[in-house]
């Protein structure tokens, strides 16, 4: 949450701004492409990222998703 590169890309600023995706397409990354990743995230990976990330939340309870994204909006710049 403080910017740097990690293993994914840094939450600090993800929130609302167009993203490029590995494939060289661009996402919006709002709630529907947060909530997409947090399920299945191999189906859009950030560009400059490995397909690493298992998907171990898949079954991630939409309230929790939620909640994860109210805090990644808190985190916009």
């Amino acid at each position: 949450v403080d910017g740097a590169k990690a293993i994914g890309p840094t939450w600090l600023g993800l929130f609302g701004p167009e993203v490029t995706l590995a494939d060289g397409s661009t996402v919006t990354a709002d709630e529907a492409y947060i909530t997409e990743s947090i399920h299945d995230p191999s189906a859009k990976i950030h560009e400059g990222f490995q397909d690493i990330m298992p998907k171990t939340f898949a079954d991630m309870p939409e309230d929790q998703i939620e909640a994860i994204i109210a805090y990644i909006q808190t985190l916009a710049e």
